[in-house]
This record gives C-alpha cells, sequence and structure tokens, in this order.
C-alpha cells in the first residue's frame, strides 16, 4: 500500500480534474476489495488539493508534504467508515485538518511560525502577475485574519466549498462559518481600506 504515495509526491502538481461521484465509489470499493491501484487512483486524484490544504495551514513544505502523506494513510485505515454518497474530497479535508491540528499541538507552534518563515518558500508562480495578486491577498488575510477565520476563508473561497460543506469539514454549524465569513470579509475589506 505504501507503494501508492511514493508514486505521488504530496506536491506533484496533478490534474484537478473533478471525478464523478460514481468513479470515486467504484474507486472506493474496489480499494476496500483490495485493489491497491485503485487507491493510488484516488491519491493522485485528491494529493493536490489535500496538499495544498495543509500547506496553507503550516506553510512549510516538509510538513505539508509528511501531513499529506499521514492524512492519506488514515484515510486508507479508515475508509471502510466512508460513506460513498459522499464527495471523498470533504471527508479527506476533515482527516487532514485534524492531522495538521495534531501535529500542531503536539509542536505546539500554531502561533509561533513567523512571517519570515511563512514568506521563506518561494512561490513556483511568481512571474504571473495574476498569481501574485491572489496570494499577496492570501498572504494579507493570513496576517489580518485568526487562524480559525483564514480556514473558513480558504475553504469556502480557494477550495470552492458550500458553507455545508465548510462546516462539515471544520466541524463548525453553518451559521458559525457564515459569521466567521462574515467578518473575515468585513476586516479585509476595512483592512485595504486603511493599509
Amino acid at each position: 500500500m505504501m507503494a501508492a504515495f511514493a508514486q505521488v509526491p504530496a506536491g506533484d502538481p496533478v490534474s484537478s480534474g473533478i471525478e464523478t461521484p460514481t468513479t470515486e465509489a467504484a474507486l472506493v470499493r474496489a480499494t476496500l476489495d483490495g485493489d491497491a491501484g485503485a487507491y493510488a487512483d484516488l491519491v493522485h486524484m485528491h494529493s493536490r488539493r489535500v496538499y495544498n490544504y495543509i500547506h496553507q495551514m503550516t506553510r512549510q513544505v516538509q510538513d505539508a508534504e509528511d501531513l499529506t502523506q499521514q492524512a492519506f494513510i488514515k484515510a486508507y485505515a479508515s475508509l471502510h467508515r466512508f460513506d460513498t454518497e459522499r464527495p471523498l474530497i470533504n471527508w479527506l479535508l476533515t482527516i487532514a485538518r485534524r492531522c495538521t491540528l495534531n501535529h500542531f499541538r503536539a509542536a505546539r507552534r500554531w502561533e509561533a511560525i513567523s512571517e519570515d518563515v511563512a514568506s521563506s518558500v518561494p512561490s513556483p508562480s511568481e512571474s504571473a502577475e495574476r498569481r501574485d495578486q491572489v496570494e499577496s491577498l492570501w498572504e494579507r488575510a493570513r496576517r489580518d485574519l485568526s487562524q480559525r477565520e483564514f480556514e473558513v476563508m480558504w475553504l469556502r473561497y480557494a477550495e470552492e466549498f458550500s458553507v455545508e460543506e465548510t462546516a462539515r469539514i471544520t466541524g463548525l454549524t453553518r451559521p458559525h462559518v457564515k459569521i466567521l465569513v462574515f467578518r473575515a470579509r468585513h476586516r479585509l475589506m476595512k483592512g485595504m481600506a486603511h493599509p
């Protein structure tokens, strides 16, 4: 099973094509029936989004790679509990979030990551002006928002999850997600008006 992880580096820019739930469900069933190649396909299908999500929380390439692998190992061990009627990525991001929070609890450095460390990892797309503007906006959001507000904003706007999906991933209620999004947007708009 570990061979599946070795074939797909966590930071590998894989296709983000959306797979149909039927295909995902078939791959999950095949994995549960012992087909390691089917799980490798699931890893390949979702590793980029899981890695990006974890990297946004940790801002450390090595930690993001390690935690992505850990999340997929935990997902494999618990795959028999997955409801194939739901999108797999939501479930994977919930596991990734828990792995990341456990990592921070163990290291006691959730708030200890300085901006210098976060900015020391060069962006692979620095030459693209549009992407730079988006990254600059996310950096401002990281600096100005609480960790919870940033996480909810990332899931809603970068990952384009619905309020309900964001609530499910973060373990919050839908109204709480809406409040956090409202506050975060208000704080960012206010910060842009007064740089």
